[in-house]
C-alpha cells in the first residue's frame, strides 16, 4: 500500500477546497528573531499593501520547520509578510513557504478526523504476529491497531526451526541458543546473558523451542547487544541479510526504551527494525546490505532501556538468509471458528501451543501532525479522504455563523457531501471474512 506525507497532503487538501494561495521562496535570508519573511516574487502577485492580511503561512524550513501562524501585516512594495507573534530561527539560505485562506492547523485536524469518518471505506489493512498459542488458552487481547468489531481473519503459523532450515547463515552456530554454554558464539554488550532452562509441570513458556533458551538482562540507563558473527560474513557484500529473531518481552516500545532486531556491519552502528510490543513472544525482523563489508557481519538483537528499572527478556531461535528478499515465513493454517468479545478474540479450538497467532483487520489511518508524517493511501483514495475532510471542516461553520454566510458554507457541505456519496472514488475493498458462521 501507498503511502502519501503530510507535506503532500496539505496543499493538495488545499486546492481542493480552495484554501490554497500558493507556494514562494524567500529572496532574503530570514533573521534570528524576526518575524518578517520576504519574497519578492509575491509582489507580482499581490502589488498591495495587506493583501496577504489574516491569511495563514506554513515555513519549510530548516530551522523553522513546518512553522504555521496568521500573517498580522503585508507590504506589498517589498513582498515582505509578518507572521503575528513568531520569534523566528535563523536560515543561511532560502526557505519555501505556502500560504493559505485557512488555518492549516484546522485542515489538519479536518484530515486526521476525516480518516476516522472515512473508516472502514479507507483504512490499514492489519496482520498481527504478536500473539503466540498456548495450551488451553482461548481468549486472546484482540491488538489495538486493529478496531473493535474489524477482525477479519485468524490463521496459526508454524514457526521455522533455526537449526533445520538449510539457508540459515548462522546455522553452524548456537542459533538456538541450544549449546551448554548459553553465550557460546554469542557477544554481549552492555547485557548480562543467562541460561533459561525448559521445565513441564508446569511449563516453562519463556522457552520457546527446545531444552532452553536466552534470558538477557539490560540496566536501566543502558543499551545492549547481544551479536552472532556470521560466518564467513564478507562473502555476502551486495546481499540483502534478513533476520528473524524470537524474543520473549513485556516492556512496551517507547521512544527511548525498546527491543529490536539487529544487524551491524564491520563496526558501523546497528541497523534495527521494528520494535517488539511488550505483549510476550514475538518474532522480531529486520532486513539491510552493504556494498563493502570490511570484517564482517553480526545479527541479534539490540535493548534500549531508559524505564528506570532492570528490562528483563528471552531470546531463542535466530535465522538469518542472504540473498532472498525477506525472510522466510511459514504458511500459516486458518482458523475458522473465532469470534470478537469486546477487546478479546475467542478461539474455542485454541492456537497450536508455540505457534504465531497471525489477526488479519482493518485499522484506522495513522493520524498525522507534522509534515514529514505519513498516511497509508495515495492516489484516487486521498480524493475520498478529501471529500470527508472538507464536509467536516465546512460543517463546522454550519453551526457557528448566520443568514448568508450560513447558507454559503451549506451548499459548500453539500457539494462535497455529493461527490463523496456519488463518485465513491477511492473506497477500499474490505478483507474477505474468514470466519464460519456458527462462531
Amino acid at each position: 500500500m501507498g503511502t502519501t506525507t503530510l507535506n503532500t497532503m496539505l496543499p493538495e487538501f488545499a486546492r481542493h477546497i480552495g484554501a490554497w494561495v500558493g507556494s514562494y521562496t524567500t529572496t532574503t535570508n530570514v533573521a534570528g528573531s524576526s518575524d518578517d519573511i520576504i519574497s519578492t516574487a509575491l509582489r507580482r502577485r499581490f502589488p498591495d499593501d495587506d493583501d496577504l492580511n489574516d491569511a495563514f503561512i506554513r515555513i519549510l524550513g530548516s530551522n523553522n520547520d513546518d512553522l504555521r501562524g496568521r500573517i498580522e501585516d503585508y507590504v506589498g512594495s517589498t513582498g515582505t509578510i509578518s507572521i503575528e507573534g513568531e520569534n523566528l530561527s535563523a536560515e543561511s539560505g532560502s526557505v519555501t513557504f505556502e500560504i493559505y485562506r485557512y488555518d492549516p492547523d484546522q485542515l489538519v485536524n479536518a484530515l486526521n478526523d476525516g480518516r476516522q469518518h472515512a473508516f472502514p471505506a479507507l483504512h490499514r489493512r492489519i496482520f498481527d504476529r504478536t500473539l503466540t498459542g498456548v495450551l488451553d488458552q482461548h481468549r486472546f487481547t484482540r491488538p489495538t491497531s486493529i478496531q473493535a468489531g474489524s477482525v477479519r481473519q485468524i490463521a496459526s503459523e508454524p514457526r521455522l526451526s533455526a537449526k533445520s532450515w538449510g539457508n540459515n547463515i548462522i546455522g553452524t552456530l548456537n542459533c538456538d541458543f541450544e549449546s551448554s554454554t548459553i553465550s557460546t558464539d554469542w557477544t554481549a554488550s552492555s547485557l548480562t546473558l543467562a541460561a533459561e532452562a525448559e521445565t513441564t509441570s508446569p511449563d516453562n513458556f519463556v522457552v520457546f523451542a527446545g531444552t532452553q533458551s536466552a534470558k538477557w538482562t539490560v540496566a536501566t540507563g543502558a543499551t545492549g547487544t547481544l551479536l552472532a558473527t556470521v560466518p564467513d560474513g564478507t562473502n555476502y557484500e551486495g546481499e540483502e541479510i534478513n533476520v528473524g529473531i524470537w524474543v520473549y518481552s513485556l516492556t512496551t516500545a517507547t521512544s527511548t526504551s525498546y527491543v529490536k532486531a539487529a544487524i551491524q556491519f564491520d563496526s558501523d552502528s546497528a541497523v534495527v527494525g521494528t520494535a517488539h510490543s511488550g505483549k510476550g513472544w514475538e518474532r522480531l525482523k529486520v532486513s539491510s546490505s552493504d556494498q563493502s563489508i570490511a570484517t564482517s557481519i553480526k545479527v541479534g538483537l539490540q535493548v534500549v532501556n531508559a524505564t528506570g528499572a532492570d528490562m528483563v527478556g528471552y531470546a531463542d531461535e535466530v535465522i538469518a538468509s542472504a540473498g532472498s528478499s525477506e525472510i522466510p515465513q511459514m504458511t500459516g493454517t486458518p482458523v475458522f471458528i473465532w469470534r470478537e468479545e469486546a477487546d478479546e478474540i475467542v478461539v474455542p479450538v485454541g492456537i497450536t501451543g508455540d505457534q504465531n497467532m497471525l489477526v488479519a483487520g482493518h485499522g484506522l489511518l495513522s493520524s498525522v501532525s507534522s509534515g514529514s508524517d505519513t498516511v497509508e493511501i495515495d492516489g484516487q483514495q486521498l480524493i475520498y479522504l478529501y471529500n470527508i475532510a472538507a464536509q467536516l471542516f465546512f460543517q463546522q461553520d454550519i453551526d457557528q455563523i448566520q443568514d448568508d454566510a450560513q447558507i454559503t458554507s451549506l451548499r459548500t457541505f453539500r457539494h462535497f457531501n455529493n461527490r463523496m456519496s456519488d463518485e465513491h472514488i477511492g473506497m477500499m475493498s474490505l478483507l474477505p471474512l474468514r470466519r464460519d458462521v456458527i462462531a
